[in-house]
């Protein structure tokens, strides 16, 4: 007889989180976690981890997780590790650095009594430094149309589709991530979120995300986020090329011209911010942000 066990759906889910050195974050991530979740909605607790040269697996065991080890290396390899142990119909996914709005529970999960709904997140939002998680509620705002700057989204589609769909606290119906072939395969870390919504719109199923769901996104400051926008920007050309692959069509219409372009109208655009957000920080991190971006695109090749 199977030893797994059988948990009961919708009201229990098991939850799995992805680790790489995350000791500086894992003891207040996963406290909130067990405060946000009740232990009774919960079947398993799994973390897959990328073999951590720090406390990360201590920690985790000591939080009553079980830890695996990923089969390969990165994000993509370490997710659909943790997947290969879900055993439930639901299951959440965080990651290291996330802490979890109070409300997420409340809230999120009910999405998915929608059987057309395969996936459900919160926002989040850096906790510091204040400009860049001022930057990033403006421009959250604004995507949803909320803001004056509605002939500015033209050939932003891209972004406000994947506005919020991220890795990190996102409850999912197993069976649909499965049937899209798991987490997407990319030998960056950067993208394996992004590419997983083009999959599931292409097997007809929906992404939903509360906005007024907040969740905190653990930063240690100013250089932190502008590596981030380097290492992300540099790992661009194979997520715009695994989109292609995925939606049979012309890649995302970012060219070099345009990531120029940004760059140098940013001064410009930080103190339109800065006066709208009423943060003065946004006249020059929203312009050093892009530079770090730019100087990320640029080195992709």
């Amino acid at each position: 007889m199977s030893n797994k066990k059988v948990c009961g759906v919708p009201k229990k889910v098991d939850l799995v989180m992805w680790t790489y050195n995350g000791a500086a974050t894992l003891p207040a991530v996963l406290k909130r976690i067990g405060e946000v979740i009740p232990a009774g909605s919960v079947c398993q607790r799994i973390i897959s981890d990328d073999n951590s040269t720090d406390a990360t697996r201590r920690i985790a065991e000591s939080h009553g997780w079980t830890v695996v080890l990923n089969k390969g290396r990165g994000i993509s390899d370490n997710a659909n590790t943790a997947l290969g142990h879900v055993e439930s119909e639901f299951f959440v996914s965080f990651e290291q650095d996330l802490l979890l709005a109070r409300d997420w529970w409340s809230r999120v999960p009910r999405a998915l009594a929608d059987p057309k709904v395969a996936a459900a997140s919160g926002m989040r939002f850096a906790d510091k430094p204040r400009g860049v998680r001022r930057l990033q509620q403006y421009v959250a705002k604004k995507y949803r149309g909320e803001a004056q700057l509605e002939s500015w989204l033209r050939g932003r589609e891209m972004a406000a589709f994947t506005l919020g769909k991220t890795l990190d606290n996102t409850v999912y119906r197993t069976a649909a991530v499965r049937e899209v072939g798991g987490f997407p395969k990319l030998t960056s870390s950067s993208g394996v979120d992004t590419v997983l919504a083009y999959e599931m719109e292409q097997h007809r199923y929906q992404w939903f995300v509360d906005y007024g769901v907040q969740s905190v996104h653990l930063r240690m400051g100013l250089k932190h986020e502008l590596s981030h926008q380097f290492w992300y920007a540099k790992q661009l050309p194979e997520m715009w090329q695994k989109i292609s692959e995925v939606t049979r069509r012309q890649a995302p219409p970012v060219t070099r011209f345009s990531v120029v372009y940004r760059f140098f109208m940013s001064p410009f655009t930080g103190l339109f911010m800065a006066y709208k957000t009423r943060e003065p920080t946004l006249a020059y991190v929203h312009p050093l942000i892009r530079l770090y971006y730019l100087r990320g695109y640029l080195a992709s090749g």
